[in-house]
């Protein structure tokens, strides 16, 4: 029987991502919902063509009523498609209330855990999800209107080191289309329609204004976006990273940089050694353009003497005449001058980077 175009598109992703070979496994995300059910039935169909083996993952976030029926859902579908399946169950309201995060960040990280232990557990080659190109559309909308750069605007790549994504070049018209052709049921989920998750605004909002008023083939336009805006990120990062090496070292303490080389370089590459050096001192959660923004105002500022920048995270970069030293802790002594004071941020920027 010929393939569907879906499971055509599967194929080529994963030869794209050089995963998996012949004899290794592949964990799936299921959820349940329709995206990551067409996955992973085209994986098991190209697993028995392609001698490797694909294992399904289902987490309970503990989020629905309705989230022990996903399970049963999900056990019977691996049943027929003859799939092994794991499963787990995550506190994420728990989490979200403990980390002061919101729902939706909370869920995917106890997501990725969950996955990433599973593959741990396998000794599998990869993780294997189900974002499509619709989801790289609305990823795309979303980071744009929170004013994201290069890298942010990139979105989501077809293999991102252990997680790969094989539906990302495919429809969500083309996930319902292979669905129907195969018989296959998915579940639905009632939060998919809650208007105060930013991502459901976009995507039954924005996305369908946008379409009608400006270009019908939006998604296609914004997908193909974020792969040329990837490949020049790719490049950058090349960049930066050879420029990191020059103008920075790392100590017990955290991060020290060459103000003078971070100065004088482009500012696309100052950017990209701040955001590294951010990374190695404690990561970057919590890290936003207006915050490497606000860095390099100060790290390119002309002011002498010794000052203070507070980060994300409890963190504070110290700026003593020529070197700048990022700490994963905040330093107990104040010092004269802050950021506050740097010519050129208005009162809102400076109650933001008081915020830090």
């Amino acid at each position: 029987m010929r393939p569907s175009p879906l499971v055509t598109a599967v194929r080529k992703a994963l030869v794209g991502a050089g995963t998996p070979a012949a004899g290794e496994t592949l964990v799936v995300g299921l959820s349940g919902g329709p995206d990551s059910v067409a996955l992973l039935d085209a994986l098991a169909t190209l697993a028995t063509q392609g001698g490797f083996r694909v294992v399904a993952a289902h987490l309970d976030h503990g989020l629905r009523p309705e989230s022990e029926g996903d399970a049963a859902f999900c056990a019977e579908l691996c049943r027929r498609l003859v799939v092994p399946l794991r499963t787990g169950v995550a506190d994420v309201r728990d989490r979200a209330r403990r980390e002061r995060g919101g729902l939706e960040q909370a869920a995917r990280r106890a997501r990725y855990e969950f996955l990433r232990a599973a593959r741990r557990e396998l000794g599998a080659a990869a993780i294997a999800v189900a974002h499509t190109r619709d989801d790289q559309a609305e990823t795309l909308l979303m980071r744009l209107l929170r004013g994201a750069g290069r890298d942010g605007l990139s979105a989501m790549r077809p293999r991102s080191g252990d997680i790969v994504r094989p539906l990302l070049g495919v429809s969500r018209a083309g996930v319902l289309a292979h669905l129907a052709t195969r018989g296959l049921a998915a579940r639905e989920d009632a939060t998919n329609r809650d208007p105060s998750f930013m991502r459901n605004r976009v995507r039954h909002e924005l996305l369908p204004y946008l379409e009608a008023r400006f270009n019908p083939r939006l998604r296609e336009a914004l997908s193909r976006t974020s792969e040329l805006l990837a490949d020049e990120a790719e490049l950058l990062r090349g960049l930066g990273d050879a420029f990191f090496a020059r103008a920075a070292r790392c100590d017990a303490d955290g991060v020290v940089l060459d103000r003078q080389r971070l100065a004088e370089a482009p500012r696309a590459l100052a950017r990209i050694a701040l955001r590294r050096a951010l990374e190695s001192a404690g990561g970057l959660r919590g890290v936003a353009a207006l915050h490497v923004e606000q860095f390099l105002r100060v790290a390119r500022s002309k002011a002498p003497g010794r000052r203070l920048l507070p980060l994300p995270g409890a963190r504070a970069a110290v700026f003593d005449q020529g070197e700048i030293r990022v700490t994963g802790r905040t330093p107990s002594v104040t010092y004269a001058g802050s950021a506050v004071s740097e010519p050129g941020v208005g009162p809102e920027q400076e109650a933001e980077v008081r915020a830090w």
